[in-house]
């Protein structure tokens, strides 16, 4: 792991602290005063086509109304996204077929003559799954998918519709992946531009594609490295995060790198967050609470279910499956530590042949940890919670995966949301970066790149940013040190900047 930084004037824009309020914080679309200055800084092919080359006024008499449109077609991609998950399912699932997975090359190369002749048989199983799904609410799940086609898959006239479906999907989602591959792959490592001279595609990959809730470990990994660095240099004080919050939680539907679908679906991001806060000594647990936000009601409705269970004394279980692949040893101790200070270790499920090498591990998470989450239906590019009084502020957001399935002004958008709900001297953690403008008082601290394996995708970037509101800080072994020993590497040296 390494990391690099600028530094930059912390001059703020808004130095006042909320005042303590005693109205409860509700879902509020953003106004059009925060919007305008976006609006002005941005290049005229960078805003949407129904904004451009009107006047300020005109702009601001149809703001509220684009707000709502734009909040409903964002939603829209959920259920885009749904049938990605579907895919994926159909992929890598172990649970409803015998046939080998699908690996992520087969579908990055465009599946060759072999994997072509599996998906025929894993579509084939999937049908008869979805056909008759019994109590696997996976394909429970795929089967209401699908009826929203208007497929009837109860009926053997639905069956052939159902498989040409399914099919037809695979194909997208192939063709899908060898557009980012031919587009994007060459540009991803690039740096962001000015966003008034050149965007870089690799900022923007996903923004038009559907919002799937697939997660996996590996993410949350990342951001408790990125929390240890940020520790050891002393830009975390023990003890300091109180509020958290954290921007598409995800579901661990399966996956195409590190999820199965032989244990219940969970949901790991929050859960990580408090066990990697707590071991760090950064949060106590008496003090913690979690916000996490989401379009999906899926998601939320899952949390608050498990919030209900945690009222009567239940836990919420964790499976943590760890690939057969070389995994870095970093993540390897992670992975066997995670949850030993939110949960107990328990008994697993069995893992099927068809996931040969897995190995599991499952976490019950203690009710307090569960009951210190709360879910909240929210769109991050058009709306915050307000009003927050200065107590009520979040010390740190998380948001992974996130900022590429947006575009640039979806991102500014997004951008002025997290600022209002952080304090001043707050954190944002993410591995997606964004344009930063001056319009906006958050600004990158630095990058951490953090190694999963050694394979060709395994390893990520974390970028830290801080919203501004304080006095000028410097932290030494941000500004030009490398963070590779905490992943039992040695530092690599920079100059100061």
């Amino acid at each position: 792991m390494r990391a690099s930084t600028h530094a930059r004037a912390q001059t703020d824009r808004s130095t006042t602290r909320a005042p303590t309020t005693d109205a409860a914080p509700v879902k509020t679309n953003m106004p059009w005063i925060e919007a305008e200055p976006i609006l002005q800084t941005l290049r005229a092919d960078l805003l949407p086509a129904e904004l451009r080359s009107k006047t300020p006024a005109s702009l601001e008499s149809i703001w509220p109304a684009w707000v709502s449109k734009r909040d409903a077609e964002i939603r829209g991609r959920l259920a885009r996204g749904d049938e990605d998950s579907i895919v994926n399912f159909l992929f890598f699932g172990v649970t409803f077929t015998t046939l080998p997975r699908i690996t992520e090359n087969d579908v990055f190369t465009g599946l060759g003559t072999n994997a072509k002749e599996i998906v025929r048989g894993r579509i084939a199983d999937l049908a008869s799954g979805i056909a008759s799904p019994g109590s696997n609410e996976r394909l429970q799940f795929a089967r209401t998918v699908v009826e929203r086609q208007g497929i009837d898959v109860a009926t053997a006239a639905g069956r052939e519709p159902l498989r040409s479906y399914l099919g037809d999907a695979v194909d997208r989602v192939v063709a899908d992946a060898q557009r980012y591959i031919r587009e994007n792959r060459a540009k991803l490592g690039t740096q962001p531009a000015d966003p008034g001279v050149e965007v870089g595609p690799g900022y923007t990959l996903y923004r038009n594609r559907g919002l799937s809730s697939d997660t996996t470990i590996v993410a949350d990994f990342g951001v408790d490295q990125t929390l240890e660095l940020l520790k050891s240099d002393g830009a975390l004080r023990p003890g300091s995060i109180k509020r958290v919050a954290i921007v598409g939680p995800g579901l661990d539907f399966t996956d195409k790198r590190d999820g199965y679908d032989f244990y219940p679906q969970q949901t790991i991001q929050p859960f990580a967050v408090v066990d990697s806060l707590l071991r760090l000594g950064l949060a106590n647990a008496g003090d913690l609470r979690v916000t996490t936000f989401d379009l999906s009601d899926r998601i939320n409705r899952h949390l608050e279910a498990a919030r209900g269970r945690a009222r009567t004394g239940g836990g919420y279980l964790l499976h943590l499956p760890r690939d057969p692949y070389r995994w870095n040893p970093s993540l390897v101790t992670y992975w066997e530590r995670f949850g030993n200070r939110i949960g107990e270790e328990t008994k697993a499920a069995a893992v099927p042949p068809a996931a040969p090498g897995v190995q599991v591990r499952a976490v019950r998470v203690r009710p307090p940890v569960v009951l210190s989450i709360v879910p909240k239906d929210l769109n991050i590019v058009l709306q915050r919670l307000e009003p927050l009084g200065a107590e009520e502020r979040y010390d740190l957001m998380i948001a992974t995966n996130l900022f590429l399935y947006y575009d640039v002004f979806e991102q500014s958008l997004a951008v002025v949301n997290v600022a209002k709900m952080l304090r001043p001297g707050a954190w944002l953690l993410s591995n997606n970066p964004f344009f930063e403008l001056p319009t906006t008082p958050i600004v990158s601290r630095g990058h951490t790149d953090v190694i999963y394996s050694d394979r060709s995708a395994g390893q990520d970037r974390f970028y830290f940013y801080q919203r501004q509101g304080f006095a000028q800080q410097r932290f030494p072994s941000l500004l030009w040190a490398s963070a590779g020993a905490i992943a039992g590497r040695e530092p690599s040296r920079r100059p100061p900047i």
